[in-house]
C-alpha cells in the first residue's frame, strides 16, 4: 500500500521567545526509515508528536496519504504507531488486561493467540499475569513495543527505542523495525544513539530548522 507524508513550511513554538523549528519541509514515502537527530531540547519528540497528530504545528501543514486516500489529520492515529519511553502504561493491569483495553480504545478485535504471541516474542509470556507496576524499565519497554504494533501500523514512530533494554530486547526491536520496513511501512526514529541512526536510510537534523 502507497504511503505518503509532506510536512510543508512546518513549524512549532513552544514559547514567545522560543521556536523549535521552523520552515521545515520534507517528504517520505514507503520504506523509509528517517532519524531525527539534534541537541537535547532541540524538538525531537515534539517533532514526532506534531506529525502524529498529538499536537498542532505552529504553522504549516501536514499531508498524509495511504493508499492514495488522503488521510484527515484526526484519523492519523489509526494508522500510526507510538513508541516513547516517557508513554504510561496502566501499572494496576496484568499484560493480557493492557492488550485487551488497548484493543477495545483502538477499536481492533482483542485477539488473545496474538496477544499470546507477542509476549512470547518479547520474553514476557511469563510475566502475563503480573501487573505491570512490578516490571523493569526494560520491560515495560517491551510491552509499550507490543502495544505500538498491535494496530499493524503503516507509520511507526519511535522515540529513543533502545531507551531500558538489554542486547536482546534491542534485536527484539531491530526485527520489529525490519519487519514493518519489509512491509513497506514508514518509520520515523527520534535519537542520537548512533545504533539507532544507523537503521535510517534519510535524515533530518532539527538544527538546520532552528530560527
Amino acid at each position: 500500500m502507497k504511503i505518503d507524508i509532506k510536512l510543508k513550511e512546518l513549524s512549532k513554538q513552544v514559547g514567545p521567545k522560543e521556536t523549535l523549528f521552523t520552515n521545515l519541509n520534507f517528504e517520505a514515502k514507503n520504506s523509509d526509515i528517517v532519524s531525527i537527530v539534534g541537541p537535547n531540547g532541540s524538538g525531537k519528540s515534539t517533532f514526532l508528536k506534531v506529525i502524529s497528530g498529538v499536537m498542532k504545528p505552529s504553522k504549516g501543514s501536514i499531508e498524509l496519504s495511504i493508499g492514495g486516500e488522503e488521510i484527515k489529520l484526526s484519523e492519523f492515529h489509526k494508522y500510526f504507531g507510538y513508541v516513547a519511553p516517557y508513554l504510561n502504561l496502566y501499572e494496576e493491569f496484568h499484560p493480557l488486561e493492557h492488550i485487551k483495553v488497548i484493543s477495545k480504545i483502538r477499536n481492533l478485535k482483542y485477539d488473545e493467540k496474538k496477544a499470546l504471541e507477542l509476549l512470547e516474542q518479547f520474553n514476557l509470556s511469563r510475566h502475563r499475569f503480573k501487573p505491570i507496576k512490578v516490571f523493569s524499565s526494560g520491560m515495560k519497554q517491551r510491552m509499550r513495543i507490543i502495544l505500538s504494533i498491535l494496530n499493524h501500523p503503516s507509520i511507526l514512530l519511535l522515540d529513543e527505542p533502545f531507551s531500558n533494554l538489554d542486547d536482546k530486547g534491542i534485536e527484539q526491536y531491530k526485527q520489529v523495525i525490519d519487519e514493518i520496513h519489509k512491509q513497506e511501512g514508514l518509520i520515523f526514529i527520534a535519537s542520537n544513539d548512533a545504533r539507532e541512526i544507523s537503521l535510517s536510510n534519510i535524515q533530518i537534523n532539527l538544527r538546520d530548522y532552528k530560527k
